[in-house]
C-alpha cells in the first residue's frame, strides 16, 4: 500500500490507519470513499485511530450523511477488515457522551469502537484490537 496515494487517511503505520478530522475541507468525503474502498479490498486487517479535534469542528452535513451511507452498504466488508475503531477525546464529559453513542454505532456498523482519553492510549487500543484482545 502506497502511502502517497492516500490524502485523508494515514496509511503509514499501517495497520494503523489515522484519520486527522482537524482541516479535512467540505467534500472530503468523496476521497474519503474511495481510500476506504482501498482499504477494504487489501487483505490484511487494519484498525481505524480518529485523532482527537482540537477546538470546535463542524463536519458538513453531506460528508457525514455520505461517510454513514457508505459505511451501512459496506458495513460486512468492513468488519472483515477492520478489527476495530479507535476515537481520541481528552475531555472526560465529551468523552462519556462519545462512549454512550459509540455502543449503537459499532452494533450498526458491526466493528468494535472505543472512545479514548490519549493517542498513546488508542495506539495500545489499536494494538489489542489487532493481537483479539481488544474488549478493553
Amino acid at each position: 500500500m502506497n502511502p502517497n496515494d492516500f490524502q485523508v487517511h494515514d496509511v503509514t503505520d499501517f495497520p494503523l490507519v489515522r484519520l486527522m478530522p482537524e482541516g479535512l475541507p467540505e467534500g472530503y468525503a468523496v476521497r474519503w470513499e474511495a481510500e476506504m474502498e482501498a482499504l477494504i479490498r487489501q487483505p490484511d486487517p487494519f484498525v481505524m485511530v480518529v485523532a482527537a479535534l482540537r477546538g470546535e469542528h463542524r463536519e458538513a452535513h453531506e460528508d457525514r450523511k455520505r461517510r454513514t451511507l457508505w459505511m451501512k452498504r459496506n458495513r460486512d466488508t468492513l468488519a472483515r477488515r477492520c478489527r476495530g475503531m479507535v476515537a481520541v477525546e481528552p475531555d472526560t464529559r465529551k468523552r462519556a457522551m462519545m462512549r454512550a453513542q459509540s455502543a449503537a454505532l459499532a452494533g450498526l456498523f458491526k466493528v468494535p469502537l472505543r472512545i479514548v482519553a490519549t493517542a498513546e492510549e488508542a495506539d495500545a487500543q489499536a494494538r489489542a484490537f489487532l493481537g483479539g484482545t481488544g474488549d478493553g
